[in-house]
């Protein structure tokens, strides 16, 4: 009995196994060389700009070069996050910029429904306007700036010191793209409870689980 429990027990190892592998494919040489090759030139001009690691004991290339592995093993499902914030105190700072960077994504996340839901108005006769739509883009924004903290995982940071002695942060983080969904989902449905406009609600379900454009 104890021995089919133990090959009960392998095969489910391996079927979680599996899965893992599958989520996080491993990259051919070829890619690994592109990225290596494009990590060196990144790094060459952020380093020019006056750019290095916030308290790591490692150097700007290898922190690069394994932040952009990690987006690249899994491109469908983990999304590249930054943020760039100013001040004089690191931990402040930091936290400015990681800050910077949700809110950056919760803008074009609003920016993405509202212009859709605008676009759908324009073609179709909803009950709905242009003001209504606004309304409801903001209370969005808000529940995405609020819930998204929680997804961010922060890879590195990376300062420089400005002439006035102020110094400036930037954050490298990632989102993994399933779970953000979900939150954008959450957000959706408060929005409309916050603002009672459920056809404009059920006006952006179709749409809301696409993935926010990218900063540009």
């Amino acid at each position: 009995m104890k021995r089919i429990l133990g090959i009960f027990a392998l095969v489910a190892a391996l079927l979680v196994g599996g899965t893992v592998a599958v989520q996080a494919r491993e990259l051919t040489k070829q890619e690994v060389k592109e990225i290596e090759k494009d990590v060196k030139k990144r790094c060459k001009q952020l380093e020019k700009a006056g750019w290095e690691p916030l308290a790591s004991t490692t150097t700007l290339n290898y922190a690069m070069m394994k932040y952009r592995k990690y987006l690249a093993e899994d491109e469908d499902n983990r999304i590249a996050l930054v943020g760039i914030a100013s001040g004089r105190n690191p931990k402040i700072g930091r936290e400015n910029a990681i800050h910077a960077g949700i809110a950056s994504y919760a803008s074009r996340a609003k920016a993405q429904v509202v212009g859709r839901a605008k676009s759908v108005l324009s073609n179709d006769s909803h009950n709905a306007s242009e003001e209504e739509i606004d309304k409801f883009g903001a209370a969005y924004e808000a529940g995405v700036n609020a819930k998204m903290g929680a997804l961010v995982k922060e890879h590195f940071t990376i300062v420089r010191t400005n002439k006035d002695g102020s110094k400036e942060f930037n954050v490298f983080m990632s989102l993994d793209e399933s779970a953000a969904r979900q939150v954008r989902e959450e957000a959706r449905r408060d929005a409309e409870e916050r603002t009672q406009l459920e056809v404009i609600s059920d006006m952006t379900k179709e749409f809301i689980g696409e993935p926010v454009a990218a900063e540009e």
